[in-house]
């Protein structure tokens, strides 16, 4: 049996003939998009294509991009997205390390598929989604022309592989983090019951690439018979004039995009009193950005917390977590990441192994258990065995736990910073540097240090208009830290170096201090 594939053609019977993509100048009905996506099955069968085999997807959002997931769903072949902003070296190491029997692209990304094509000699088919086809690959539109609309339902156990999710390759070449239907099945419900409800009345807007977070909320969407509404690229005031027109319910950003919306001063132009729930993830939050957004929004906000390892959601701050009057408690919570997701297992685990205190200044590695986490980094059994000890899945985040169980990222443990002896992290660091009002973006990161090892140095952006300087910084920040956690400098840059999901790269900011050096981390 495919429990999927049965739900999607299910939803598509029961809302056929309502909107289920927007994309621009297009429109399809759940119909449509049923007999798109049953074509596009039958032609991966017909092609020879079996279970189990990967299919790297580089398109920009599209009602191919979505029909392409359904159809994968369909047929049981395994979902490798690539972000479109990956450089071609990125994109042929994850369709070579994955061994991708399928690469689907559009023709805007030919120059980029050219240059890779000679390395690829796994891929046996290569479909190009477009007008201007090369010679080499197969029209995706002459390929499904004449394939069966009939439903397509390859049956898969839930153990049977549902995608691999490359990692960002911040600290490294990217991992592969393998998923089984088994974790697609449960974090649908995850959504349902953790980020707030969805009907058929609802519009979905994506803005972030279908191939990172955004892309994980369509299924949720389209099984409720809600719209799916695409960005094939983010522009901050196209956002604006979309959520007014298409009457947008619901969205999901990374913090990032949050503060561009929030810089964005033509904003005011546009009705955006429909969007009711403004989901973000992705990277910390600073307090002071949030706070700023919630007196600009309202309480719409819901952050979720998970990783390419284990899907999102795995921790929740509620819209009812997002106040801005309260005790001091509760308005501190804001700088959390919230609490435990219904469904999801967290453990916040100190180095002799046992649980934080809650409530305590004790600080521990986030674990997180539960059927969703990945089955292995693909093919890496050394990769795997660092992460998934007894069962649990070993984050990478350290944090600490509050009375009421919410949970506070301190950072990541390889971004911590050892000065003189005493472990700095950069997020408090950071937070501090946002409450200074000039400062638009701010990362943390340790350079070396004859004296002390490492000390600690600032990389900020600042607003529009505003000026400061790196005196004016650190003076601000030796009144809200020790001594110790103060930046002993300051590097002002005009943006701050991001990956194509929006995080941003301290490894890049850290590489000029310590090229010839040793770091060491966890």
């Amino acid at each position: 049996m495919n429990k999927l594939a049965r739900l999607i053609t299910q939803a598509s019977w029961e809302h056929r003939d309502r909107t289920a993509i927007i994309c621009e100048d297009r429109r399809l009905t759940f119909a449509q998009t049923e007999e798109l996506s049953n074509r596009i099955a039958s032609s991966l069968v017909a092609l020879g294509v079996n279970k189990g085999e990967r299919v790297g997807v580089l398109l920009a959002n599209s009602p191919e991009f979505v029909c392409t997931d359904l159809a994968l769903i369909k047929t049981g072949l395994v979902r490798v997205p690539l972000n479109p902003r990956l450089a071609p070296p990125e994109i042929d190491f994850i369709v070579n390390n994955c061994r991708a029997a399928v690469l689907v692209f559009s023709d805007d990304y030919t120059y980029m598929v050219e240059q890779i094509r000679p390395n690829l000699p796994h891929v046996r088919h290569f479909l190009c989604v477009g007008t201007q086809i090369p010679d080499w690959a197969k029209s995706f539109t002459d390929t499904i022309a004449a394939a069966s609309t009939e439903p397509v339902a390859v049956d898969v156990t839930d153990d049977d592989p549902y995608m691999i999710l490359y990692t960002s390759g911040t600290t490294g070449k990217p991992k592969g983090a393998l998923t089984n239907f088994r974790s697609r099945w449960i974090t649908l419900f995850h959504v349902y019951a953790n980020e707030g409800s969805v009907s058929k009345n609802d519009v979905m807007l994506h803005l972030a690439s279908l191939a990172h977070g955004s892309g994980t909320k369509v299924l949720p969407h389209y099984l409720k018979g809600a719209a799916n509404l695409l960005m094939p690229k983010f522009d901050v005031e196209e956002f604006c004039r979309l959520v007014e027109k298409e009457k947008v319910t619901i969205t999901w950003m990374v913090p990032t995009t949050i503060g561009m919306l929030l810089d964005f001063a033509g904003r005011t132009k546009y009705d955006l009193s429909s969007l009711r729930t403004l989901v973000y993830a992705g990277a910390p939050m600073p307090a002071e950005r949030l706070k700023e957004a919630l007196r600009t929004f309202g309480p719409i906000f819901v952050q979720v917390y998970g990783l390419s390892e284990a899907p999102q959601p795995d921790l929740v701050l509620t819209k009812e977590d997002h106040i801005l009057e309260g005790t001091e408690a509760q308005v501190r919570r804001l700088a959390s990441a919230g609490r435990p997701c219904l469904g999801v297992d967290v453990r916040v685990v100190r180095e002799d192994g046992t649980d934080v205190v809650p409530g305590s200044d004790d600080i521990g590695e986030i674990a997180l258990g539960g059927d969703h986490i990945l089955t292995e980094y693909w093919e890496r059994p050394d990769a795997t065995a660092e992460v998934i000890r007894a069962g649990w899945f070993y984050t990478g985040d350290l944090a600490k736990v509050d009375e009421e169980g919410y949970i506070f990222i301190v950072d990541r443990s390889k971004d911590m910073i050892i000065s003189g002896g005493y472990n700095v992290y950069p997020r408090e660091v950071e937070e501090a540097l946002h409450q200074h009002p000039a400062v638009r973006e701010a990362a943390v990161i340790g350079v070396p240090d004859p004296t002390w090892g490492e000390s600690v140095k600032a990389c900020i952006s600042l607003r529009p208009g505003m000026t400061a300087t790196a005196d004016e910084i650190m003076a601000h920040c030796a009144k809200l830290l020790a001594g110790y956690k103060k930046p002993k400098s300051v590097d002002f840059l005009a943006d701050l170096p991001k990956s194509p999901n929006g995080k941003i790269l301290k490894k890049v900011l850290r590489e000029p201090y310590w090229q010839g050096r040793v770091r060491n981390v966890n």
